[in-house]
């Protein structure tokens, strides 16, 4: 009875395995995703609405203890998923709340009026109001963009900016926007050029993946984004205006926005320091997360 049972078990593994199989060669990113997803469930990670947005949020904070409030903010044509690293195995220490945000017209998130990066800005603060008082915002790309503007605008409620290979200054050399434009309008040509130019070391991606893959930024709404891109809005002349603790975090290897932003930003937010992260292109959350972390998370002075 007990050999019957075992191999009937044997056998429902075997067809699960071969189902799962099966799946990742028809459908690559639907199961890719599908399974971060569910990691993200077993690791503690709750899909939550925090005021206008939807975010996944992961807490070790305890009733009347002292509370570290960290909101990731992702960029053009991404998602709050680019923080699942972060969220499960990203270092952070007893007592974090983590609040990873879907912004305006992301994944669930509802649609905005105004995708003005300022605009932006002050969706997230109503997000991040329903949480808590003070916030380390770390934002990557155009999620750095929105989340200095959040810094510029909500002084008390930003006490450490955070900015990861962001955007959001003027760019004579028009690479910034020659990339917002291959996001803008995605097709696998130009994705596999964004991949290579964004990655130290490009993840080989199946062919079957691509389709899938675009078809998930094209649901987002990188088009109006760039559409309510305003001259007005980038930050060179409001860095001074900066009042948090600023740490410029940077992927030496990025190819998707200028090497020199890097040092403008820095030399622009008073007090701000540099670290550069070698081998590490544009999206350090994905591909550099621990040594990410490491910064992120170091202790409070």
């Amino acid at each position: 009875m007990k050999k019957r049972a075992s191999l009937a078990g044997l056998g429902f593994l075997l067809l699960l395995g071969a189902a799962a199989a099966i799946a990742i060669g028809l459908f690559p990113f639907e199961t890719h995703m599908a399974l971060r997803r569910f990691a993200l469930r077993r690791g503690g990670a709750r899909r939550v609405s925090a005021g206008p947005l939807l975010a996944y949020e992961k807490s070790s904070c305890r009733p009347g203890e002292p509370c570290r409030c960290v909101a990731l903010v992702h960029g053009l044509g991404d998602s709050a998923m680019t923080w699942d690293k972060t969220l499960l195995d990203g270092g952070a220490p007893a007592g974090t709340l983590l609040l990873a945000v879907d912004l305006p017209g992301t994944d669930g998130s509802p649609p905005a009026n105004d995708y003005g990066i300022r605009a932006q800005a002050r969706v997230l603060r109503a997000a991040l109001e329903t949480r808590c008082p003070e916030w380390t915002v770390a934002g990557n790309s155009l999620g750095g963009w929105i989340a200095g503007w959040l810094a510029v605008d909500w002084p008390a409620g930003v006490k450490r900016l955070v900015l990861v290979n962001a955007a959001g200054l003027t760019d004579p050399s028009g690479l910034a926007l020659m990339t917002a434009r291959l996001l803008d309008d995605p097709k696998v040509e130009t994705m596999k050029l964004f991949s290579a130019r964004a990655y130290a070391h490009p993840p080989a991606v199946p062919e079957r993946a691509w389709p899938a893959l675009i078809a998930s930024i094209r649901s987002r709404p990188a088009r109006a984004i760039v559409a309510a891109l305003r001259l007005e809005d980038v930050l060179d002349a409001r860095l001074k205006d900066v009042k948090a603790e600023t740490t410029i975090v940077w992927g030496s290897a990025d190819g998707v926005l200028p090497a020199g932003f890097a040092e403008r930003f820095r030399a622009g937010v008073r007090g701000a320091r540099l670290e550069r992260i070698t081998a590490c292109g544009h999206l350090p959350q994905q591909e550099c997360p621990k040594k990410l972390a490491a910064i992120l998370f170091e202790p409070k002075p």
